[in-house]
């Protein structure tokens, strides 16, 4: 009878404090930060998150996973990544929207503390073109009908507008807005190479070197914050031809549920960091300093 009492009195004692504890103390989610647009840089990543030999990285708010492959003569890399919220998914300019600093990509994904980091579109190549904004804020939009736009929205979705006019984006972001959702994130380069689930072909006019085998880059979306982040080498790379704007749309659509795709910087440009590293086009010895990166971001802080 005395054990049954204690065993009771145990219970009871363990029950109290559970509701005397802070309910954020005993959920595990409660590790996982959601950023503000202003904040600079990511939490920094879990030493032991790192398998360097298989490429991948892992905590409990991102999955970073690298794989490589050939096609069509030319070797590509494909990173596959997944976060646990849409404040994950960041980009960072190399210094101010005004001036013409750049930085190689792997210092900038090394001073945000990108779990993987990609080129973006070099939107001070541009000044005068298209829409551009960053972390909330939009630099830009005198959209003339020529270049596809694409956005990311504040959960963490692509949308890509066809060659908008500026009435265009403003419409978008209305329609958006209505949906509850707003801009984070809009470059312009292009085309989209997927849009809504279809491969798109042509190309005709996008003055993105269409026809013309080269090192290609891409973000994709395949599923709610999952994204894969596509390059290929080019004919500067030695046992690769490159791949036209054709070909590389082939080979993005060919991956298995792409629901868009756009088309980044390319050429030089072409860059993949990942553990502090230019990891994409190794044996290639030019390199391009770059004014902007789209980069992912740990959201996991231990105890």
């Amino acid at each position: 009878m005395k054990h049954i009492i204690r065993i009771v009195a145990i219970v009871l004692m363990l029950a109290c404090l559970l509701v005397l504890i802070p309910s954020g103390v005993i959920v595990a989610q409660a590790e996982i930060i959601e950023y503000k647009l202003t904040d600079k840089k990511g939490l920094p990543l879990q030493k032991d998150g790192y398998n360097l030999e298989e490429m991948t990285y892992e905590d409990p708010s991102i999955t970073v996973k690298i794989t490589t492959g050939r096609y069509m003569d030319t070797n590509y890399m494909v990173a596959y990544v997944k976060v646990a919220n849409p404040t994950q998914v960041r980009s960072a300019m190399s210094g101010s929207y005004r001036t013409d600093d750049t930085h190689f990509g792997h210092s900038m994904g090394k001073a945000v503390n990108a779990a993987l980091a990609i080129n973006g579109d070099f939107f001070s190549s541009r000044r005068d073109e298209g829409y551009t904004a960053r972390m909330g804020k939009v630099y830009k939009n005198v959209c003339d009908e020529t270049y596809d736009v694409m956005v990311l929205d504040n959960m963490g979705d692509m949308h890509i507008i066809v060659a908008p006019s500026k009435q265009d984006m403003i419409d978008f972001t209305a329609q958006l807005e209505a949906e509850g959702r707003t801009i984070v994130n809009g470059y312009t380069f292009g085309p989209g190479l997927v849009i809504n689930g279809e491969k798109q072909t042509g190309f005709q006019n996008m003055n993105n070197a269409a026809h013309s085998p080269a090192q290609r880059m891409c973000l994709a979306q395949i599923g709610p914050l999952e994204y894969l982040c596509i390059s290929t080498e080019g004919p500067e790379d030695p046992g690769s031809v490159g791949l036209t704007l054709e070909q590389f749309a082939d080979l993005v659509a060919s991956f298995d549920g792409v629901i868009n795709a756009y088309n980044l910087d390319g050429g030089s440009s072409s860059t993949m960091v990942f553990n502090n590293k230019k990891v994409n086009a190794p044996n290639n010895p030019k390199r391009r300093p770059l004014k902007d990166i789209i980069y992912f971001a740990s959201a996991y802080q231990p105890d």
